[in-house]
């Protein structure tokens, strides 16, 4: 509830406070003394556009304090998760400085105007005749039905399993965006892994080609050389071999003499035989050496191809391509991988879908088991307000798609003759209809949910008697459960208030001013008894006043 506000530099206020009891508050005042200022007031603190135009003294900053009672209002974890300190009792401060700029602050915290915003929603509730708009929304029209429908928990469930369900649904929109947008990139990237799979890379097959190259370009030369050598190993006087035997004899013969030649023996048996196999290898070898000119055009086209791969990927050696490969392979790991959380996301959906037909199907059995009551209190609700022969009709359509209210479609008709076909209210409402309608929607509601505090802003324009009298009657009943501020014009309303402000104007010092002042029982039977005459208090008007508010 809205225990205290207080306006400083605004408009024609210069500076005042007013603090708020709970039950109904009646504010009075002749046209033009500033209730509307003291409104457009509060309508700032709860995040509404600034305007310098507001400032009294353009040289000194506005401010605007508004502090609130919330601890009914189970906002805890929203200032949890707005990173805000919680207090039952929560100031809410608007700034306006002579610069040009505004500030914000819930309990001091400086806080943008977004969240002020969302905050003040909870709170305050404003209704005037320009509010009935809200009445043709969907969100309103469904938060009246449910609140009468017992759907309390239901929708509570279902709205954290909707905001799973469109999360699911973003997900999958986006997995298969970026899939069908990677696809061409895809096919390209194939190609590539593919290319460098074919030449089977390894660290050192470049190396090798080279060599096999190398040699098959030389095999004239290798031949030659070769026999060169296996003839200077072999050659019966004067070979290697040959000679190395005459030094292995000569040693042998020695050796009888020194122990020490034992050990070089050993060590040239040891050469004659690396020797003897150096030339089985070399005459294998030589044997298998033949011209293959088409062998080594393949091994050229081979490292031609390497060569031109490492310039295309814009590397130097074959190490590099074997990681690009590697990465590529990854490539289409990840694609496989978006293609299974592609499957997963759309199995997870269907899950989601059935579980949110479900507690859909039980909101819509509520509601259809409610709406013949709710159509009757409606109806009986606004006779009293003196809407005769009005009746209304709320048509629920099932829909195969999800909404943020289930998965129905909600038609509000009305019909203020009896046999007139029922028609969408604001088609053929008037605008006093509408904020009837309105009233009695709010005052049925108020008995069944926990309202913020709600400001009824001069709705009882163009009533009086007895119809003024049942407005000032349900909004006394609403006050039993929520907080009712009444700014009013008529003095059946005024005096079903439990207390009672007046708005008047000062002249000080050549300068005018609005002021506010809580009300005795005897200025609120004056006051009464001055709406009921005009300017004039007689004794008749102070009867009457005396029996209104008895």
């Amino acid at each position: 509830m809205l225990k205290k506000i207080s306006i400083s530099n605004f408009a024609i206020i210069d500076s005042l406070e007013v603090s708020f009891l709970d039950g109904m508050t009646s504010v009075t005042g002749e046209t033009g003394a500033g209730k509307s200022i003291i409104l457009d007031a509060l309508s700032l603190v709860l995040g509404k556009r600034a305007d310098l135009n507001y400032l009294k003294d353009s040289s000194v900053k506005c401010i605007i304090e508004a502090s609130f009672d919330i601890s009914n209002y189970n906002l805890k974890g929203f200032f949890t998760s707005e990173d805000l300190d919680y207090y039952e009792e929560t100031i809410l401060r608007r700034e306006l400085i002579p610069s040009g700029k505004s500030r914000s602050f819930i309990n001091d915290t400086p806080v943008t105007l977004d969240l002020l915003n969302r905050i003040s929603s909870s709170l305050i509730d404003f209704h005037s005749q320009n509010e009935t708009l809200k009445l043709f929304s969907n969100f309103f029209q469904f938060k009246f039905l449910d609140s009468l429908s017992e759907n309390t928990n239901y929708l509570k469930e279902y709205r954290a399993q909707y905001l799973e369900f469109n999360s699911l649904t973003n997900s999958l929109k986006n997995l298969i965006k970026t899939k069908d947008s990677s696809v061409k990139e895809l096919d390209y990237q194939k190609f590539l892994f593919q290319e460098l799979d074919s030449l089977r890379l390894e660290e050192d097959t470049l190396s090798k080609i080279k060599l096999e190259v190398a040699e098959l370009s030389n095999v004239s030369e290798f031949k030659d050389k070769l026999s060169a050598s296996i003839k200077l190993l072999n050659s019966d006087e004067e070979g290697i071999l040959t000679r190395l035997s005459d030094v292995l004899n000569n040693i042998k013969s020695i050796q009888r003499f020194s122990v020490k030649f034992k050990e070089y023996n050993f060590r040239i048996e040891s050469l004659d035989t690396e020797l003897k196999d150096i030339l089985f290898d070399f005459e294998n070898i030589s044997e298998t050496l033949e011209y293959n000119p088409a062998l080594l055009n393949d091994k050229n086209l081979e490292l031609d191809n390497i060569y031109s791969i490492l310039k295309k990927h814009n590397v130097s050696s074959v190490e590099e391509l074997i990681l690009i490969k590697n990465d590529l392979s990854k490539v289409f790991f990840d694609s496989n991988s978006l293609s299974k959380k592609i499957e997963k996301t759309k199995d997870l959906l269907t899950k989601q879908k059935s579980l949110l037909f479900t507690i859909s199907s039980k909101i819509h059995k509520n509601r259809a088991k409610s709406i013949p009551q709710i159509e009757n209190k409606l109806k009986d609700v606004v006779l009293k307000l003196g809407m005769k022969n009005t009746s209304f009709k709320l048509n629920l359509i099932k829909s195969n798609d999800f909404n943020e209210f289930g998965n129905d479609n909600l038609e509000f008709l009305f019909s203020s003759n009896i046999g007139s076909v029922h028609k969408p209210i604001q088609k053929i409402a008037s605008g006093g209809e509408q904020s009837r309608i309105m009233l009695s929607i709010k005052y049925l509601m108020s008995k069944f949910n926990n309202l913020p505090t709600i400001i009824f802003d001069e709705i009882d324009s163009g009533v009086s008697g007895s119809v003024a009298n049942e407005i000032g009657m349900l909004m006394k009943t609403m006050s039993n459960s929520t907080q009712v501020i009444a700014i009013t014009h008529i003095p059946q309303v005024a005096a079903k208030g439990n207390n009672h402000i007046k708005v008047f104007k000062q002249v000080l010092k050549n300068d005018t001013i609005t002021n506010l002042k809580v009300l005795s029982e005897s200025e609120r039977e004056d006051e009464i008894a001055l709406m009921l005459s005009g300017k004039k208090i007689t004794i008749s008007a102070k009867e009457h006043a005396r029996e209104l508010l008895d």
